[in-house]
């Protein structure tokens, strides 16, 4: 045993033949004494682990809280608090942690961990999977240390000392390409007539996101003034529980921000196409009877309530397969709304920005500048200008295909 001066702890060596760092920092509320341990394999490691946290002290860096291990904190953050994160996004969070790195070091005590060793496992998981879903798990852990250094765990955040991932030309993206103008007049074409005919009208019409749309209720749409409020989103959740059960209901919440809380403006053609829905919808009610759910909304099940979104991606991916109609995602009706403005007047990328209910311009022209080929605009002027005589040497819209890679492949999926 080596003991130093009083108040400096001491260095013990344990049956085991592993050596104890003893560190007093302090005392509990019952006067007894606080220590800081630390357990090393050799006496040398241990007398450098003692000067270490005898210097931490000294500096008022010490770490004195519950020694706690990176899941447990985790675990406890993502499934138990109330830190203003939405369940969906906290259990996403505790998803990819428990995936790809509680196995690695869910058992290393929380304020252990260091940015060394998150790089080299960042670097490793990017071998096998997409820039995307590697900064998916950088953020889940920011999100935990962030928690970890406000409750006073930890002194700064080691996901912050570690290099973003970066999307790799071949990497795979659920993103499909927007649907060109011809395109989306070909589906709006088809679905006249069809159960898909409103739902398709008002998404691409709009830009509205998919739980907007689900979310839309009558008394949301003013048939006078022509517009409609954006006030609520519909999604299904499936959320871990403590006990490591799973429940899963379809939720009503708020816009994605505050920003998304917005109104639009609606279209005479696609008012009178929400008309008839509406008329369809009484018959529905009179056919259900007394088993109707009437709670208001636009797009309802078979007994009026809210449409569950994977059950309508079904209904809406079949549709797609037997009109032999390309398909992608609904979320990508947001991007051919936003892409088809864009590339036809760059000039309306605000208005643009205001319907898709961004919180700035700069978010809609990451997302969406490069594949609407807007710098086709800028050229075929500039030519004009070069060569008067020669008139318009090239048309505004060059067909050429689009680049997937160019619809921001970091961002959340749901701006």
């Amino acid at each position: 045993m080596t003991r130093g001066p009083k108040g400096n702890g001491s260095v013990l060596q344990l049956r085991s033949g592993k050596w104890l760092v003893k560190i007093p920092v302090g005392k509990y509320a019952n006067g007894s004494p606080r220590y800081r341990h630390k357990t090393c394999a050799t006496k040398a490691e241990a007398r450098r682990w003692h000067a270490s946290l005898l210097a931490q002290r000294e500096n008022q860096t010490l770490v004195v809280g519950p020694r706690q291990t990176l899941r447990q904190y985790a675990t406890e953050v993502l499934l138990n608090s109330n830190d203003h994160v939405a369940d969906r996004t906290r259990d996403g969070y505790f998803r990819q942690l428990r995936k790809h790195l509680f196995p690695v070091l869910g058992s290393r005590p929380l304020s252990e961990v260091q940015p060394q060793e998150l790089d080299r496992l960042f670097s490793q998981l990017r071998r096998s999977y997409s820039a995307s879903t590697v900064n998916n798990v950088r953020t889940a852990l920011s999100k935990v240390f962030f928690v970890a250094m406000r409750h006073e765990l930890v002194h700064f955040n080691p996901v912050a000392r570690t290099q973003k991932a970066r999307r790799g030309e071949f990497d795979k993206t659920q993103v499909r390409l927007p649907w060109t103008t011809e395109e989306m007049l070909q589906v709006l074409a088809v679905a006249k007539g069809t159960p898909m005919e409103a739902f398709l009208n008002v998404s691409l019409g709009t830009g509205m996101r998919r739980g907007e749309v689900l979310g839309l209720k009558w008394n949301d749409i003013d048939f006078e003034h022509q517009t409609v409020s954006i006030e609520r989103t519909i999604h299904r959740e499936s959320i871990l529980q403590v006990d490591g059960s799973r429940i899963s209901v379809v939720k009503v919440a708020p816009p994605k921000t505050a920003n998304s809380r917005r109104v639009g403006q609606l279209p005479r053609p696609i008012l009178d196409i929400l008309r008839r829905h509406q008329v369809e919808q009484e018959m529905a009610r009179q056919v259900a009877g007394a088993a109707w759910e009437d709670q208001g909304y636009v797009f309802t099940n078979n007994h009026g309530g809210p449409l569950d979104e994977s059950k309508f991606y079904k209904r809406y991916a079949r549709f797609l397969k037997e009109h032999q109609l390309r398909h992608i995602r609904i979320h990508d009706q947001r991007h051919t709304f936003a892409t088809i403005l864009i590339e036809e007047d760059s000039g309306q990328l605000a208005a643009v920005s205001k319907a898709l209910g961004h919180s700035s311009i700069q978010i809609t022209m990451d997302l969406y500048a490069s594949t609407a080929r807007v710098e086709t605009q800028a050229t075929s002027r500039m030519s004009e200008i070069m060569f008067p005589e020669w008139g318009q040497v090239m048309p505004i819209n060059v067909p050429g295909p689009r680049k997937v890679g160019s619809i921001a492949p970091g961002r959340r999926r749901s701006s």
